[in-house]
Order: structure tokens, then sequence, then C-alpha cells
């Protein structure tokens, strides 16, 4: 697995097109190690991307346990592959409820079908249709960085419920 993990690092070349879900995923991975403190993530459904995987949960582990300060901020469309396939992010969400925030859109922002995962402002990962796995990826670069940024915070605005690591009631 290991050489498989290193065979798809060097097919990733920042700042080109790439195809590939083994890459996305890697890729996934690349932006989540890169991140020092805020990771954004859009994506409608979390289904793509290897974000129910060990390897990705532990990236989100290490990145959330290196300041009390970092946090991770994740908006979807539809929840249910997270709450059905992704144990390991809900174990997240439990352990790091106060540096995690899990938003759903509303019907408007249902149009929005690609996904992308912002890193410090600077980085980017960036799927540019949900069904196809054709995406670009880009490090160092806050200027390229900055209208997925603006989008995520449109996207944000959309929002009108959020999960929350515990549910209340009888």
């Amino acid at each position: 697995m290991a050489k498989a993990k290193d065979s798809a690092a060097e097919e990733l070349k920042p700042d080109t097109i790439i195809l590939g879900e083994r890459l996305y995923e890697a890729a996934t991975e690349l932006l989540i190690a890169k991140a020092n403190r805020e990771l954004l993530i859009f994506d409608p459904d979390l289904s793509r991307g290897g974000y129910q995987s060990l390897s990705c949960s532990e990236a989100l582990r290490n990145f959330l346990a290196k300041d009390k300060q970092n946090r991770l901020i994740i908006v979807l469309h539809e929840a249910d592959f997270f709450t059905e396939r992704c144990p390991r992010l809900q174990d997240l969400l439990k352990t790091y409820s106060n540096a995690i925030d899990i938003y759903l859109t509303d019907d408007n922002a249902r149009v929005a079908q690609d996904a992308f995962v912002l890193a410090d402002k600077a980085h980017y990962l960036h799927r540019f249709h949900i069904d196809q796995s054709r995406f670009k990826y880009v490090l160092d670069n806050a200027v390229a960085t900055k209208p997925l940024l603006e989008r995520f915070d449109q996207l944000l605005e959309t929002t009108s419920t959020a999960i929350f690591a515990t549910t209340t009631g009888l």
C-alpha cells in the first residue's frame, strides 16, 4: 500500500489538470497535511476523496492535534454518507467538537456540483465536477486560492443546518 501511495504522490503535479480517483484521494490527504491553521472543505456529500479512510482521518486528527486553535469547517449538501459511512470523522467531531463545524446547505446552493479543499488560504484542491475525477491543486498561491475562498464563504452563507457530535432529545 505504501508503494501505491508513493506512486500517486509522484503523479501529483501542482498547477496541472489531473485525472483519477486514486490521485484525487492522494491530493486530498496532501492538502490536509499541508494545512497548519485552517481547513475549509466543500463537498456535496464526502463520498469521494477518501474521507472515510483511516489515512484521511489520521491526517485530519494530526491537523487538529497540531494546535488547539486549528479549525476545520465542512459544508455539505447531504449528510447521509457522513452519518452512514464515516465513523472515524464522526469520532473526530466528538473529540474535537470545539474545532470542527459541519454545515448543510439549503436548497438554493444545490446547484454547486464541484468540490474543493482550502488550506490556510494559500493552497487548494478543486474537483471541477463531482461526477468527474478531473481536478487541480495549487500550493502556496493565495491569489489563486482567493476565488474559491470567496465561493466557500458564499456557500457557508447558504447553510441552514449544523451537524453536531451528539444528538439531543429523548
